[in-house]
């Protein structure tokens, strides 16, 4: 089975590394990998990805991508950090012609990196829908990142905030958050999910908090726990806002050629991170996906 797969991916190297038509090589990429991954077991999978996909020759050629190779080096010592996020906010290549950038241009075309960009709009407007409807809103948002949708809020430009905590672990993501909103109601805070969960850090009297990309890589027990938890810390009024992908149509190639593994989750299972939230407390939920349909968004609005 290994062998068979191998030799599929010695045809798509012989394709990319001869000069052949980049766009198709990924295609038939993306495809057969996606396919494999469905039908073969977890376990099958991932010897698939360590044993084959990681040591083939093809791995080398496609890390000239410098996303595909940036969330395989992890330069942060961690999974899809912020810079790699970066990669798909806008396209970071230049004029140069060669396979590596052909391939990045190819996946920022891609169904979930669409998705990634369709979430920071739809943040950005959450955080001015916040700051029409309460003077000078007190938000938090819970591993920001580099905060980029902040960049694209009206509300933030124009000091409607009375207070936005960036909370992340990641002391470069909140060095990069400082320098991009000197003089605003922004406050950089570094911190771990651990210490949430533990209460060693606990903040209150928020009208929004929010979680872009942290649920895809926490556990249902951790996630349930820090939805209540953030949950408690809204005013009346509030609302709390978390992101998770359902499907990703690249999981395949992420998986195998960039040793990036995300958890997804359904609505039932989105919706089963309420359970601990007290059903009193709760005004109103609702669930909505993305237009690509591959990213679930779970809000929860407290009495």
């Amino acid at each position: 089975m290994l062998g068979q797969a191998s030799s599929w991916l010695d045809g798509i190297y012989r394709q990319l590394a001869n000069g052949g038509d980049v766009q198709a090589g990924m295609l038939t990429l993306h495809h057969g990998l996606f396919h494999l991954r469905r039908q073969w077991s977890r376990k099958d999978w991932r010897k698939f990805c360590l044993e084959a996909a990681r040591v083939h020759p093809l791995r080398e050629l496609l890390h000239q991508c410098p996303f595909t190779r940036h969330g395989y080096e992890r330069p942060r010592g961690y999974a899809g950090d912020a810079a790699l996020i970066d990669y798909l906010y806008a396209e970071r290549v230049g004029q140069e012609l060669h396979t590596g950038s052909h391939i990045y241009r190819f996946m920022y075309q891609q169904p979930s990196p669409r998705s990634v960009r369709e979430r920071r709009v739809l943040l950005a407007k959450e955080i001015d829908t916040v700051a029409s409807q309460v003077h000078q809103p007190r938000i938090l948002s819970v591993a920001c990142g580099h905060l980029r949708e902040a960049e694209l809020s009206h509300a933030v430009k124009e000091h409607q905030v009375g207070e936005f905590i960036a909370f992340d672990q990641d002391p470069m993501s909140l060095a990069e958050v400082a320098r991009q909103h000197p003089e605003t109601a922004i406050r950089p805070v570094c911190g771990s999910v651990r210490a949430l969960l533990t209460g060693r850090t606990v903040f209150g009297h928020l009208d929004l908090a929010y979680s872009a990309g942290l649920y895809d890589y926490l556990s249902d027990n951790t996630a349930r726990r820090l939805t209540q938890l953030l949950f408690d810390m809204l005013n009346p009024g509030g609302r709390l806002l978390v992101a998770n992908f359902a499907t990703c149509p690249e999981a395949g190639y992420l998986e195998a050629f960039m040793d990036w593994w995300l958890i997804y989750r359904d609505e039932d299972q989105m919706q089963s991170l309420t359970l601990d939230i007290d059903p009193l407390q709760l005004a109103s939920w609702r669930m909505f996906r993305d237009s690509e349909q591959n990213v679930i968004y779970l809000e929860l609005t407290r009495r």
